[in-house]
């Protein structure tokens, strides 16, 4: 039962993926411990193949559940503070989902306000919705620095040069095609000010955004958050500033 006043940012991603692979890590596992009750060298291999396998997908595995159970309210914190805040910005967050983001942000900000879009597909997040993230705002208490939109990344409705920060995690890779994501990073670098900061952290296409960036006129830089930030290992951030 969810705990009503409990912040929940959610699970990204669709859940059929999680219960493929751990019946899949179920599968391998089982299968390698049918096969070395053989006594066959042949087949006891092949058992200590299956289970070296099933180690390296649960690798990933573990990785996603230690980000989910705490590690992104970690992560959060060390996106945040590639930003030197002052608590006056205009912040967007592209796809808030459950507002993780566009909440940590607007706990920066004095005179400020925290933007969060999204489109809220539920295989983008589980449960994504737009009451569950204001219902976080409201357990975080930053309703009054916040403002939810329904909006499309690839087609924003704000005028050019409007945001001093623009915050992103876990979500241009889920445009389908690259003509999309290049379209919402040109978007992303439209509505940021001069003197600007982007912040988007991925799992996919961090080369792609950064070449899109750079042909803006930003100045780029790609980073890989570590072992030990509570993210897995195929996390990238781009960073961009608008010159």
């Amino acid at each position: 039962m969810k705990n009503e006043n409990k912040t929940d940012y959610g699970i990204d991603g669709s859940p059929i993926k999680y219960v493929e692979l751990i019946a899949a890590e179920i599968i391998i596992f089982g299968a390698g411990g049918y096969l070395i009750t053989f006594n066959s060298l042949t087949l006891n291999i092949l058992a200590s193949v299956l289970f070296l396998f099933g180690l390296l997908l649960g690798f990933p595995i573990m990785s996603f559940i230690i980000y989910v159970l705490g590690g992104k309210l970690r992560y959060r914190d060390r996106l945040l503070s590639m930003v030197n805040w002052k608590g006056s910005e205009t912040v967007l967050d592209v796809g808030t989902g459950h507002g993780l983001l566009m909440i940590g942000a607007a706990k920066k900000l004095d005179t400020g306000k925290a933007v969060g879009i999204d489109i809220w597909r539920q295989e983008d997040m589980m449960n994504n919705t737009y009451n569950n993230a204001m219902r976080n705002a409201e357990l975080e208490g930053v309703t009054k620095k916040i403002e939810i939109k329904n909006v499309d990344a690839q087609k924003m409705e704000f005028p050019d040069g409007y945001f001093d920060v623009v915050l992103s995690n876990l979500c241009l890779h889920n445009i389908p095609l690259k003509e999309g994501r290049d379209m919402a990073c040109r978007e992303i670098a439209r509505v940021l000010k001069p003197n600007g900061v982007i912040i988007i952290s991925d799992i996919l296409h961090d080369k792609e955004y950064a070449k899109i960036f750079a042909g803006e006129g930003l100045s780029v830089e790609v980073f890989n958050p570590g072992l030990f930030d509570g993210t897995p290992l195929w996390y990238k951030i781009v960073k961009a500033v608008k010159k």
